[in-house]
C-alpha cells in the first residue's frame, strides 16, 4: 500500500476517484486557516457579540485584488449561517453578506440587501422606503452583522456620489446599530478617510503579501495535506516553496490558483505530485496575464 501520511485522513479518500473527478473535487472552495485570516475572524467573532451602542465599532479588512478578503467574510458568514428557526416567527439570520453595488447608488444597495434576504420591494420605491424595508427585514431576522465585499466599488462614482454613499454607510450603522465588516483595496480606505466621523470608526486590518517565512511554509505544508495527489510534494521546501512565491506574486488567492492548477498538471500528467516541471508547465497565468515579477524575499 502507498504511504499516504502526507494526505488528511479524509483526502485519502479521493484517491479512489478517477483523475477527473479528483480534479473537479479540488475545483471546489477549501479553507486553509493561517495566522492573519484566524486573527481577523477572531476579530470578527468579538464585534459579533458587541453590545449595541449609538456607535457601533466596525472593521475593514484591506488587501490587494485576489489577497483573501473575500475569502475571509465567507468563511466568517459559513460559521454563522441561516437557520429555518423554527420557534421562531422567521429563518434567522444572523450574518449577512452583501457585495457593494458596481456604482455608489443607494438605491441599488438597499437592493443588493433585500434580494439576499428574498424580500419584496418594488424598483419603484424610493430610497428612504427601501430602507424602511431593510430595517423591518433586519429586526425580524434577527441580523447582527452586516459583511459588504468590494468596497472599492463605490470609487468608480463621483465625488458627491461617493460622500452621498458613505453618509449612507454611517446612517446604517447609526440606526441599525449592527457592526459592519467591510472588504477592498487601498482605494476603500483612502475613500473612506475622506469622512473622519466614518474612518475613526473602521478598524483597518490588512492581508498583505506573503514573504518566505515560517507561516508561508507552513501554509503550503497544510495545503499539502488536502490537495488528492498519490505522491508527496514538500511544498514547503525552501526551493519550490521560493518558486510559488515568485511566480504567484504573492498573495493568497494567487497562491492558491497555482497551487490547485499545478495539482490539476500533477493528475493529468500523471505525475501525482507538484514539482518544478508541474509548476512551470500548468496553465496558470500571474497577475495581469504576464509572467509574475520576481519579488524579494
Amino acid at each position: 500500500m502507498d504511504d499516504l501520511t502526507h494526505l488528511q485522513p479524509t483526502v485519502r479518500n479521493w484517491l479512489e476517484l478517477t483523475d477527473e473527478e479528483r480534479i473537479f473535487e479540488m475545483k471546489r472552495d477549501l479553507w486553509i486557516g493561517y495566522p492573519q485570516a484566524i486573527k481577523i475572524l477572531g476579530q470578527m467573532e468579538d464585534l459579533l457579540k458587541h453590545p449595541r451602542i449609538s456607535r457601533m465599532p466596525n472593521l475593514l479588512i484591506v488587501g490587494k485584488t485576489n489577497s483573501g478578503k473575500s475569502q475571509i467574510l465567507e468563511r466568517f458568514k459559513s460559521l454563522h449561517p441561516a437557520s429555518d428557526n423554527l420557534g421562531g416567527e422567521a429563518i434567522s439570520v444572523p450574518v449577512l453578506y452583501v457585495e457593494a453595488p458596481t456604482m455608489p447608488d443607494e438605491k441599488r444597495f438597499y437592493i443588493e440587501i433585500l434580494d439576499e434576504l428574498f424580500a419584496k420591494y418594488s424598483f419603484s420605491d424610493s430610497a428612504a422606503k427601501l430602507f424602511v424595508n431593510v430595517r423591518e427585514k433586519f429586526e425580524r431576522v434577527g441580523v447582527r452583522m452586516l459583511l459588504i465585499d468590494e468596497l472599492n466599488n463605490l470609487v468608480t462614482g463621483s465625488m458627491a456620489k461617493q460622500r452621498h454613499f458613505l453618509t449612507v454607510l454611517k446612517y446604517l450603522s447609526n440606526q441599525l446599530q449592527i457592526p459592519l465588516v467591510c472588504a477592498g483595496t487601498e482605494e476603500a480606505v483612502r475613500a473612506l478617510q475622506t469622512d473622519p466621523q466614518l474612518s475613526n470608526r473602521f478598524v483597518p486590518v490588512t492581508l498583505p503579501r506573503w514573504s518566505m517565512d515560517a507561516d508561508y511554509r507552513r501554509f503550503l505544508a497544510s495545503w499539502e495535506k488536502i490537495l488528492p495527489l498519490r505522491l508527496p510534494s514538500g511544498l514547503s521546501e525552501k526551493a519550490l516553496a521560493h518558486e510559488i512565491l515568485s511566480k504567484s506574486g504573492g498573495t493568497t488567492g494567487e497562491v492558491v490558483t497555482l497551487l490547485k492548477k499545478a495539482a490539476s498538471y500533477a493528475i493529468a500528467s500523471k505525475r501525482e505530485r507538484i514539482d518544478m516541471h508541474a509548476i512551470e508547465h500548468c496553465d496558470y497565468i500571474g497577475p495581469g496575464g504576464s509572467k509574475p515579477r520576481l519579488i524579494e524575499v
